[in-house]
């Protein structure tokens, strides 16, 4: 008998595996929105597609940074959806225009409805690295899809206090 994903039913399989196929050509062949921080920024309002402005997430001293405003408010809830009819979104890809040294960087991506704290917390955050030699290309992300209308956040964590490090972001947006 085989199984995937916990499916044992060839006809379950299939239609799992058909799934999953569509999924994938889906977000190969998604069209893509480019974000920076849109001035100024309101409860609702973090970003602006096609800024030219970055976003800045601040570290702490080896930990990520916990001082007001260190983190980066990315998407608030207004910023989606992006593309009309849209009803969920992920964060494809993270271009680093800058960063304060060349030490390695901890970016984590956390999502959720309520508070940042609350979302981390709960374990809604996917951790990305950042060494020096990703620095000025656009770098994958992984994390699931969420719904359109959540928020995300980007804290930073570095070796060196108050380490800066300024990206724009891009999302794919889905109908399901």
């Amino acid at each position: 008998m085989l199984w995937l994903n916990g499916i044992a039913d060839g006809a379950a399989l299939l239609e799992h595996i058909d799934h999953e196929v569509v999924e994938i050509a889906h977000h190969l062949h998604n069209r893509e929105r480019w974000f920076g921080i849109v001035a100024p920024q309101t409860a609702v309002d973090w970003g602006e597609q096609t800024s030219l402005v970055p976003y800045r997430a601040i570290s702490g001293a080896g930990i990520f940074g916990v001082d007001a405003n260190d983190e980066a408010q990315v998407l608030g809830t207004a910023d989606t959806p992006a593309i009309a009819g849209m009803a969920y979104f992920d964060a494809h890809r993270i271009e680093v225009l800058a960063a304060s040294n060349a030490d390695e960087y901890v970016l984590r991506l956390v999502y959720g409805t309520g508070t940042m704290a609350a979302a981390e917390l709960a374990g809604q955050y996917s951790d990305m690295m950042i060494t020096d030699a990703r620095k000025g290309a656009p770098i994958d992300v992984l994390m699931p899809r969420i719904p359109a209308g959540w928020q995300l956040w980007i804290r930073s964590k570095n070796a060196a206090n108050n380490a800066t490090i300024d990206f724009f972001i891009g999302i794919h947006e889905y109908i399901k």
